[in-house]
C-alpha cells in the first residue's frame, strides 16, 4: 500500500505543476467568467429599466392594473399630454412613451416615441399592461386572477416530484450538470491517462521502475494519482460554479439562481457512480497505453471511449418520455453509459432504490476488473519496446507466467 501511495503521489506531482494542466484547470472558471459577463452585456443591451410613459387618450388605464413582473420590473407613469411625455423622455426620465389614441377601440392605434429604442422588457410589460387592462373592461374578476399570478405545480412523471411555482429549479438540473462535468473532464484527463505508462516505456525507465513495484502497485498508484488529478480539477471548478451561482442570484438579480435548493441524494448518487466510473475509463486508457508504442496510437480508441459516454445524450428525448423504460433501465446498469443516464433520469423521477444499488455494485465491479485489466496488460507489454500488444497475448495462458 505504502509503494501504491508514493506511485500516485509522484504522479500527482508530475502533472499538476505543468503548463498543460494549470491551463485545462482554468479553463471551466475562464468560461464561467465569460459567460456570466457575456449574459450581463446582452442582459444590458436588451433590457432597460427606466420608466416608461404612457398618455392614455382613450380612457383605457382609468383604474390601471399591473402584473407584478418576474425579474427587471419597469414602471409606468401616465401623463396628460403628449408634451409632458415628450419633455420627461428628453430629459431622460423615461426610455420611452406610448401614445394611446383616442378612437383606439376601433382602430386599435397605439403610437411609440423613443430616442433609442427601448428595452425588450419595457415593451414587453406594456404589451401585458395593455392586454390585462382590456380584460378588466370586460372581465374584471379575470383580470383581478390574472394580476394575482398563478399557482402551478409541476409535477413528475412518476408524481413524487412537485414543483409549486412551475418551473424546474437549480437543484432538478445539477446532478445532470455534474455529470457533464465529469465526463468533460475525462475528456481533458484522457491525455494524462495515456501518457501514464507510454512516457516510461518511450524514455526507457520502464526497468528501472519494475525493479521494486509489482505491475498492480504501479498501474494502481497511476489511477489513483489521475484521479487525485481530475479531483483538484473538479474541487477547483466546483468553487468557480459556486462563485457563478452567488454572482447571479445576488449581483445580477436572475431569478433562476435565487434561493437554489441543492438535491443532496442526486449530487451523492452522481458521485458514487462517477468514482468508479472514472475507475475504469482510467484504468482502460492506461491498459491501452501499455498495449501501443506511440500515444498517438490509442487516440482513436480513447474516442471511443468517449463516444460512449455521450450515447444517453443523444438518446434524452427517448430517456425522457419513458424514464423508466427498459432502455434507460439497462443504460443506467452499463458502465460508460450509467453516469450520464441517471443524470437524466433523475430529472424526471425518484429512481427506485434496488435500480440504485445495482448500477452503484456493477460500476465497481467493473472498476476493479478494470484495475485488473491494466495491471495483466501491463506485466505483458511493459518491456516491449517497439511492439504491439495483441488481446491474445493479453488473456493468454502466457500472460501470467510473466514477472
Amino acid at each position: 500500500m505504502k509503494k501504491l501511495i508514493l506511485v500516485a503521489v509522484q504522479e500527482y506531482k508530475r502533472n499538476v505543476w505543468k503548463k498543460s494542466f494549470i491551463l485545462a484547470l482554468m479553463s471551466m472558471p475562464i468560461i464561467i467568467i465569460l459567460g456570466v459577463g457575456l449574459g450581463v452585456v446582452i442582459s444590458n443591451l436588451e433590457n432597460n429599466d427606466l420608466p416608461v410613459g404612457y398618455v392614455d387618450k382613450a380612457g383605457l388605464f382609468s383604474d390601471p392594473i399591473r402584473i407584478p413582473a418576474k425579474s427587471r420590473p419597469v414602471d409606468f407613469i401616465a401623463y396628460e399630454s403628449q408634451e409632458k411625455a415628450q419633455g420627461a423622455l428628453e430629459n431622460g426620465e423615461t426610455q420611452a412613451f406610448y401614445v394611446i389614441s383616442g378612437d383606439y377601440f376601433t382602430s386599435n392605434t397605439i403610437e411609440l416615441f423613443y430616442i433609442q429604442e427601448p428595452g425588450k422588457n419595457a415593451t414587453r410589460q406594456f404589451y401585458d399592461f395593455v392586454q390585462l387592462n382590456l380584460v378588466a373592461l370586460e372581465f374584471p374578476d379575470i383580470a383581478e386572477r390574472v394580476a394575482s399570478g398563478s399557482n402551478l405545480i409541476l409535477r413528475s412523471i412518476d408524481g413524487k416530484r412537485e414543483l409549486p411555482d412551475g418551473e424546474p429549479p437549480l437543484s432538478v438540473f445539477l446532478p445532470l450538470m455534474i455529470s457533464f462535468a465529469i465526463v468533460i473532464l475525462l475528456l481533458m484527463s484522457s491525455g494524462y491517462m495515456m501518457h501514464a505508462v507510454v512516457e516510461e516505456k518511450e524514455n526507457r525507465t520502464m526497468e528501472v521502475v519494475i525493479t521494486s513495484l509489482s505491475p498492480t502497485q504501479l498501474m494502481g498508484g497511476k489511477v489513483l494519482g489521475v484521479l487525485g488529478i481530475s479531483f483538484t480539477q473538479l474541487v477547483v471548478w466546483t468553487i468557480f460554479g459556486f462563485m457563478a451561482i452567488v454572482i447571479a442570484s445576488q449581483g445580477l438579480g436572475i431569478e433562476w439562481f435565487q434561493n437554489p435548493t441543492i438535491d443532496w441524494f442526486g449530487i451523492l448518487l452522481i458521485v458514487l457512480l462517477a468514482i468508479p466510473t472514472f475507475v475504469t475509463a482510467s484504468a482502460l486508457m492506461m491498459a491501452i497505453g501499455s498495449t501501443v508504442t506511440e500515444t498517438q496510437e490509442a487516440q482513436w480508441v480513447v474516442s471511443i471511449f468517449m463516444v460512449l459516454f455521450w450515447i444517453p445524450v443523444w438518446l434524452i428525448g427517448i430517456i425522457g418520455d419513458a424514464p423508466n423504460a427498459l432502455l434507460p433501465m439497462v443504460l443506467s446498469f452499463l458502465p460508460f453509459t450509467s453516469l450520464m443516464t441517471i443524470g437524466i433520469r433523475n430529472m424526471f423521477v425518484y429512481l427506485p432504490y434496488w435500480q440504485i444499488g445495482i448500477s452503484i455494485v456493477t460500476q465497481l465491479l467493473f472498476a476493479v476488473a478494470a484495475v485488473w485489466l491494466a495491471g495483466r496488460t501491463f506485466r505483458v507489454g511493459m518491456l516491449r519496446y517497439g511492439q504491439k500488444v495483441s488481446l491474445k497475448e493479453v488473456f493468454g495462458r502466457h500472460a501470467v507466467e510473466i514477472k
